[in-house]
């Protein structure tokens, strides 16, 4: 949710231009205050931020997104393993012009994941499903680091600007030329998806993870893996995508009702980050009034006693399309039968 202004929205930045009633309750009769969710030696990514929000200790320079993202996807890897993420992107002219493919269907990715390991025929080397756009790659047993851009920081840019470095010459090879061979085969198909991106690599951290007794309700698998290292109870939503055409609805009501047995649920919402990768303002705008009116409102009407805390994991630039490390807004509200609004 938190953004930095925007020269279209007047110079306001997207939370100051959407209509959220719901949020300015919470926030004129609740606690406002800001907050630092990237710990030091760390650059801002949802990974580390929620984590440290849960209250874990985050080491500096953490890399176990991929690692994350696979334990959430179902993926078994190994310590030794290196894990990558891969998205299914587009481009033109040699040009990176999408690092989604936006509304890309499951049915679509995993017919790619599925050509993509034909030709790949390793039994070391192999592409995951995840969901849409977001795949992994997990090669086994491979002690070396590689080093990659983030692919959404990368729209615009020339397709060389993909290439990963290693100080393992062989394994710097080995992952572009994957990336190169996927274009050729992608394509040669027609589709909208023509390459791949590998980025975000990391294998399983030394760090201990704090053990909840919550739930998580989300679309995206790394926060689905970050539930799971923390012991959390996994709520599965039919419709939830991470992304705008998500079941918001769905979301809030499944949320809810894991409140009957849990201490607390993390309800994590992907699509407004994705509209500031998009660098797309007035999406974003859309996407935090539709949450406004089908997660936040409905929650305070729920009737329970509850405590409310709405904040973002990290803020995205809506222009530039990047994380930010600054801090962010969290608001707190106690609701109650007789403040019920």
């Amino acid at each position: 949710m938190d953004d930095e202004p925007s020269a279209v929205l007047g110079g306001r930045t997207p939370r100051e231009s959407a209509f959220m009633p719901g949020l300015d309750i919470m926030r004129n009769k609740g606690r406002t205050r800001m907050m630092t969710t990237v710990p030091y030696g760390n650059t801002p990514s949802s990974e580390t931020a929620i984590l440290n929000i849960l209250g874990n200790d985050v080491e500096p320079a953490f890399s176990g997104r991929s690692w994350l993202e696979a334990i959430g996807s179902g993926v078994e890897v190994s310590p030794g393993d290196l894990c990558l993420r891969c998205n299914l992107i587009r481009t033109e002219d040699n040009v990176i012009v999408s690092h989604c493919c936006e509304n890309l269907l499951d049915e679509e990715a995993k017919e790619i994941i599925e050509r993509l390991n034909g030709f790949l025929d390793s039994e070391r080397i192999s592409f995951h499903f995840g969901k849409g756009y977001r795949n992994m790659l997990v090669i086994k047993d491979c002690r070396a680091d590689v080093i990659a851009d983030p692919v959404h920081e990368l729209i615009g840019c020339d397709v060389s600007a993909l290439d990963m470095k290693s100080k393992d010459p062989d394994l710097k090879d080995l992952l572009n030329s994957i990336m190169h061979r996927s274009r050729e085969i992608l394509y040669k198909s027609g589709k909208r998806v023509n390459g791949i991106a590998l980025w975000a690599p990391g294998r399983k951290p030394s760090m201990k993870f704090n053990q909840l007794r919550g739930a998580v309700v989300a679309g995206t698998n790394l926060v689905k893996g970050i539930g799971k290292v923390c012991g959390m109870r996994i709520i599965d939503v039919i419709g939830a995508t991470g992304d705008r055409n998500t079941d918001y609805s769905g979301k809030c009501e499944a949320a809810l009702a894991a409140l009957e047995d849990n201490d607390f649920v993390l309800l994590h919402i992907e699509a407004a980050d994705e509209a500031s990768h998009r660098r797309d303002p007035w999406l974003k705008v859309e996407i935090l009034e539709e949450i406004d009116r089908q997660i936040i409102s409905p929650i305070l009407k729920c009737g329970r006693e509850l405590e409310i805390v709405v904040q973002s994991d990290h803020a995205t630039s809506s222009v530039t399309g990047r994380h930010l490390d600054q801090p962010v807004e969290v608001i707190t509200y106690v609701l109650t039968i007789a403040n019920e609004s």
